[in-house]
């Protein structure tokens, strides 16, 4: 059919208001497991030390009754460090722009410090876990460091513990001997982190098997919660280890050998413009405190596809 002559219509008309909803949607992820379940600590320096000390491996112990005894050697602690790192979002908004109605916001200014927040978190739990070393830096040249992919050097699991040096799929045996590694150094493993498709593997551990609630018609293949004779692992899927570490796995123990020690926390400051505008900044200054890495591991150059 078609539309009657000279017919008014939609298309023809000039003062049509903007159909915008008043809502905005946000579907970045904001994955900062690590952060939120690791200890505070104090840092007082830009280079950051404490001390870590051991205790002797169990050996036979005998002694002969009223025999002389003498003094065992002691071994002095050992000092770690590692380097704060100033992590930061800013951004500038002119006075029209915070002024102006806009849709999903009445301040432009609120709304991007939330943003820029959740960003700066992010930002802080990839520094905390994917840093591989620490830079003491200079004039010119940042400070960074060093995250747990950098600290676990002790129970390293490299896929199935062939020389091939060619990545190899996960399968539970390589799972399972790297807990055994954790555990023979003392460790107590507990938690692990990693992307989805080494998830999914150990999801596939018991041959696939489905499962199916009778009660809620739900069908489940997903495994949350390992146990393993070295103890319950809680398996742990994270944004940051899918994007950046997808062939690795950390492995954690007690969470409470990892602190977090911050030289500034973080903090807000409307910084210097020389225009009609707000400048803001948002800083912090931390590093990664690790009390003991053989209580942990990791398994590495693990298949992702």
């Amino acid at each position: 059919m078609a539309v009657l002559s000279n017919t008014y219509t939609q298309y023809d008309t000039t003062g049509v208001k903007e159909d915008l909803i008043d809502v905005i949607e946000n579907i970045d992820p904001v994955s900062t497991w690590f952060q939120s379940n690791i200890g505070n600590s104090r840092a007082t320096q830009r280079t950051h030390e404490w001390m870590l000390d051991a205790l002797a491996a169990p050996a036979a112990n005998a002694q002969i009754e009223g025999n002389q005894v003498s003094a065992t050697a002691i071994v002095a602690p050992v000092r770690s460090s590692n380097q704060c790192q100033i992590l930061g979002k800013y951004f500038a908004i002119t006075e029209t722009e915070e002024l102006v109605e806009k849709a999903g916001r009445a301040s432009e200014v609120a709304y991007q410090k939330t943003n820029k927040l959740k960003e700066l978190a992010n930002d802080i739990e990839y520094a905390l876990l994917i840093n591989a070393s620490s830079v003491t830096g200079a004039v010119g040249t940042a400070r960074e460091l060093k995250g747990v992919l950098g600290w676990l050097t002790t129970n390293v699991m490299t896929g199935t513990a062939t020389s091939s040096g060619s990545n190899e799929p996960l399968t539970e045996d390589v799972f399972n001997r790297a807990l055994k590694l954790i555990w023979k150094a003392g460790g107590k493993p507990s938690n692990c982190l990693m992307g989805a498709f080494q998830k999914g593997k150990i999801d596939a551990f018991t041959t696939n098997v489905k499962n199916v609630n009778a009660d809620e018609k739900k069908l489940i293949n997903n495994v949350s919660i390992y146990e393993s004779s070295f103890g319950t692992v809680a398996l742990r899927i994270h944004h940051i280890m899918e994007s950046d570490a997808a062939g690795k796995i950390i492995i954690l123990g007690d969470m409470k050998l990892w602190k977090k020690a911050w030289l500034r926390q973080l903090k807000w400051k409307n910084l210097p413009y020389t225009g009609f505008a707000q400048f803001w900044g948002c800083e912090a200054e931390l590093t990664l405190e690790s009390r003991a890495e053989a209580g942990s591991g990791i398994i590495t150059e693990l298949t992702t596809s």
